[in-house]
């Protein structure tokens, strides 16, 4: 995958395993993880430690 670092692809894997899962709690709190790292890499990777970026995309 274009812009994937080999050390990454992990988490690529248990994201989408998340989201597969039967049970649709962890699909949704990887939902949210996901649209949040957007969230983030959208506003320039200015991540403030406590969800500002995704906070103000919000309000």
């Amino acid at each position: 995958m274009v812009g994937i670092q080999p050390q990454e692809l992990a988490w690529v894997r248990l994201l989408i395993k998340l989201l597969r899962h039967s049970d649709p709690l962890p699909a949704e709190l990887a939902r949210q993880a996901l649209t949040y790292v957007d969230q983030v890499a959208e506003a320039g990777g200015n991540h403030a430690g406590n969800g500002a970026a995704f906070q103000q995309r919000q309000g």
